[in-house]
């Protein structure tokens, strides 16, 4: 991979869906570029494509036509093997729901990425560090059903980000908690962009949310618009 090319970039990105009586396209044509460090908020409602463009980012989608790039490496020219490297060292993923395993520990969720990762033998400090950024070094050793679902989701940033990744990517982060929850974590999302100096997409229907990464790219009609 090339570290001077493009953290992320996007050329003609379409995704469609098998439907009848022909296909469902969701995105026609999307060209997206991130630098490392940068932020950028994509907007719109429920609906229009949001989840499908951050997994084709993610690498979790491929897309029927363009191409998709991590620094500057097609992703389609990687194996499933490098796919998963790509997933676990250079990108992180914060979800609406959360995705904890339900009988482990905060702690043991924050671990588990790192548990393939060269940086396995320092991941339990490294996982209670986080915590203890993120507010719940004393809840480290409670399990998913005794925390508020703002803690839970602050234990998903912390997994998120226990292999050092380049790029956080987020899905509605903020969609299931309630107002207070959802600044709180809004606050926390964007300190550890600037303490890390990592790269964050957010993609939201939340415009309050979009504003704090901005530019904010508008999602509409399986076409992204950049809004200044």
């Amino acid at each position: 991979m090339n570290d001077k090319a493009p953290l992320l970039q996007l050329s003609g990105v379409v995704k469609e869906y098998p439907a009848s009586p022909q296909p469902l396209r969701v995105l026609r044509g999307i060209d997206f570029t991130l630098n490392a460090g940068e932020c950028a908020a994509i907007w719109g409602p429920s609906g229009c494509g949001k989840s499908t463009l951050l997994n084709v980012m993610g690498t979790l989608d491929a897309p029927e036509a363009g191409t998709a790039r991590i620094r500057g490496t097609d992703t389609s020219d990687m194996d499933t093997a490098e796919l998963a490297r790509v997933r676990n060292q250079e990108l992180g993923f914060v979800f609406q729901l959360h995705h904890l395993l339900p009988q482990c520990t905060a702690i043991e969720n924050v671990v588990i990425p790192a548990m393939v990762h060269e940086k396995r033998d320092t991941a339990q400090e490294r996982a209670l560090a986080l915590l203890e950024r993120v507010g719940l070094g004393e809840r480290a050793h409670h399990r998913p059903g005794a925390l508020s679902g703002g803690e839970r989701q602050r234990v998903a940033v912390a997994r998120a980000l226990i292999n050092e990744p380049a790029v956080l990517l987020a899905d509605e982060p903020t969609g299931a908690l309630n107002e207070e929850a959802a600044t709180e974590l809004a606050d926390l999302l964007a300190e550890v962009q600037r303490e890390r100096a990592m790269a964050i997409v957010i993609v939201t229907h939340a415009r309050e949310l979009a504003e704090r990464f901005a530019p904010i790219y508008a999602l509409h009609g399986g076409r992204l618009e950049r809004q200044d």
